[in-house]
């Protein structure tokens, strides 16, 4: 069973190369479960990170297009890579297999786990938004704060000591002024790193990985043979013109 990881921009246009995207299957064919592989997947156009609500705009036509290639190609589940979970409703009117947020995956298990969650971000946090998708999601209850990092998507990978410093000190934030009791990294770059364990020893919390988040709640819904709803995502009017 292979679920594709589609990435919303074409990381390998940027300065950390297509090693970048052979990275990252590496990571997640390491924790795939048996009889389960995953095969990282880029788009044709679009912005190299999202770092705001106009980037993954702009990244959605061509996220789609890829998105519909993956289904007819035989995969048996998509999941979005990033956080924001961008394109995901429009994706699951385009196709019957699922199509799974990292986003969404991991705001709901960290809700699961504790009684406030806080979101850290790349860049500067802003609860407003934040809020409003809590509310969509039904999570605002368990909300507590999202907090800034204060460093570029890109910057992530190249400087991971940096980053996994300026993570310690925002959650640390989180958990002392926010009343966090668990953490939600917000971003996949970030994810990627693999710092969650010496994130939670140095914390003192539990930290949710979206990357593994979204890997293992797209095995179990597609081992479950289970999808979303076309009575919720019903196919476009119009799909046959486009």
């Amino acid at each position: 069973m292979e679920i594709v990881y589609q990435l919303a921009g074409p990381m390998e246009r940027t300065a950390l190369g297509p090693q970048e995207l052979v990275r990252r299957e590496a990571f997640l064919n390491a924790r795939a479960a048996a009889g389960c592989t995953f095969k990282v997947q880029s788009v044709a156009s679009g912005p190299p990170s999202i770092e705001s609500a106009y980037d993954a705009a702009i990244g959605i036509p061509s996220m789609l297009d890829a998105v519909h290639r993956a289904e007819a190609s035989g995969a048996a589940a998509v999941i979005i890579g990033c956080f924001s979970d961008p394109g995901i409703e429009p994706a699951r009117e385009i196709v019957r297999i699922p199509v799974i947020g990292p986003g969404a995956a991991a705001l709901h298990l960290a809700a699961q786990l504790g009684t406030r969650f806080s979101v850290i971000s790349p860049l500067a946090g802003h609860h407003g938004r934040a809020l409003v998708r809590m509310r969509a999601m039904g999570l605002e209850s368990s909300f507590a704060s999202v907090r800034g990092m204060g460093m570029a998507v890109l910057d992530l990978a190249r400087q991971r000591d940096a980053a996994l410093a300026r993570i310690v000190e925002a959650g640390t934030r989180a958990v002392a002024e926010d009343g966090a009791d668990i953490l939600v990294l917000g971003c996949m770059s970030m994810a990627f790193l693999d710092v969650t364990g010496e994130l939670q020893e140095r914390i003192g919390v539990p930290v949710v990985n979206p990357v593994i988040a979204a890997q293992k709640t797209a095995e179990m819904v597609a081992f479950m043979g289970l999808s979303h709803s076309k009575t919720a995502y019903p196919a476009p009017p119009k799909m046959e013109l486009l």
